[in-house]
């Protein structure tokens, strides 16, 4: 682990070694700490903070195991500290509900992370001024994501790189949750660290209080408060089912890998519309320089209910697939995502992924091995067989939708679980 770290801990010897206030957590908020360590938990009462009203809300703790069993549950006392020590020499989960009121955990040492997925997001108070996450290695880019739900409650989102450089930086209200995107200027072997703040706003109207922060799919939902803890996060990642060991299989650089485009349904001969152009293009981006760019078009008196644009890959290496990934460029049109994987023996699996809700570049994940899928044809083993296979993206469009789009799709990599 030491010597798997070392080169991450080098490299970020330019950033500042700064002692750190407690971060202020509320709501439902998961950590993993050290089994064996003290951690203090200091409740501090809505009130304390804001006059103007006290909730009632008793603080409570809970140790998990990482396979998922109750260790311990401790209700604390608003207003006092409570000392819980994780049994055991193990990492654990600490669950720390101080409901609408505040906790601000303390572990001992600095070897600890927050969870920061999108089921499972850090409810921060204040902001803070560094938390550090690994980008595992082939990924040159990702997201952040804050959504601040108080009216003028807002922040400054910022990315920077192991150096200090910023990278990217979002000042929003963040009433909806928005995504920062960000580029590494370089990648490394071993992956890369970044540093995040969420700091107060320049703008005078607005405050910083109340927000949720987590990170993409495509990035280990894990922050550390020192660079230390972040040199472990693969690590950890890997104990506690987050997946950081994804093949790349078409970065869109150079290359369309999409050899059948086709209507689900035949479009008459000889009309324009419903038309699509398809091909790759330098306007969006997401980790490289290209990507696909998708345009579809329909009539104003379009009247199929259901039209889905097919993008079918040529063969790719694969073997018992698991998931599949990509980042998609969103319009917000709504129109739903489906993603199929045909197997050797031409047994098709299908994802429902879901609508395109968003607007900006977002990690589409299509996971066969927890989500509802369905099969058809092939040998019907329900598995997907290699060596090579064929992803197919469908892009459907129902009545409602909007008649035009642009999309763009980058990064296509899978998740291969090998023979079962």
């Amino acid at each position: 682990m030491l010597r798997r770290a070392l080169p991450l801990l080098l490299a970020c010897s330019a950033l500042p070694a700064l002692a750190q206030a407690p971060l202020i957590v509320r709501y439902t908020t998961w950590m993993i700490v050290p089994g064996g360590a003290p951690v203090e938990i200091e409740s501090r009462s809505y009130g304390a903070v804001h006059s103007d009203y006290t909730y009632k809300d008793q603080p409570t703790y809970s140790i998990i195991s990482l396979q998922g069993d109750l260790l311990e549950c401790a209700d604390g006392k608003l207003g006092q500290s409570a000392h819980i020590v994780p049994p055991g020499a193990e990492p654990a989960l600490l669950m720390l509900q101080p409901g609408n009121n505040y906790a601000l955990p303390r572990p001992e040492g600095n070897t600890y992370w927050y969870v920061a997925t999108p089921e499972a997001p850090l409810n921060t108070v204040r902001g803070f001024d560094a938390l550090y996450a690994w980008v595992p290695p082939g990924m040159g880019a990702g997201t952040v994501f804050c959504h601040a739900f108080s009216p003028k409650e807002a922040g400054r989102l910022i990315v920077s790189a192991a150096d200090g450089n910023e990278l990217a930086s979002l000042e929003s209200d963040f009433d909806q949750p928005e995504a920062l995107m960000f580029r590494l200027r370089a990648t490394a072997p071993e992956g890369s660290l970044i540093k995040i703040s969420l700091l107060k706003p320049q703008n005078p109207d607005w405050t910083i209080d109340d927000a949720k922060v987590w990170l993409g799919p495509e990035l280990p939902g894990l922050l550390a408060r020192s660079v230390e803890a972040a040199a472990g996060i693969q690590a950890i990642a890997e104990r506690v089912g987050i997946e950081t060991d994804w093949t790349p299989l078409c970065d869109f650089e150079t290359e369309n890998p999409m050899t059948t485009i086709q209507w689900s349904k035949p479009v008459a001969e000889g009309a324009e519309l419903p038309a699509y152009d398809v091909g790759l293009s330098g306007e969006q981006s997401f980790g490289g320089g290209n990507s696909l760019r998708v345009q579809m078009r329909f009539p104003e008196n379009h009247q199929e209910r259901l039209q889905e644009l097919k993008l079918f890959t040529r063969p790719l290496p694969m073997d018992g697939v698991r998931r599949v990934r990509f980042f998609l460029y969103g319009d917000n049109s709504g129109r739903k995502v489906i993603v199929r994987v045909r197997d050797k023996s031409q047994e098709h699996h299908y994802c429902t992924v879901g609508p395109i809700d968003w607007t900006g570049w977002k990690a589409v994940v299509a996971d066969f091995e927890n989500a509802t899928t369905s099969t058809s044809g092939g040998d019907e083993n329900k598995r997907i067989d290699g060596p090579t296979g064929n992803v197919v993206i469908q892009l459907q469009h129902t009545t409602g939708n909007t008649l035009e789009s642009v999309l763009y799709i980058d990064d296509l990599s899978v998740r291969m679980g090998g023979a079962q």
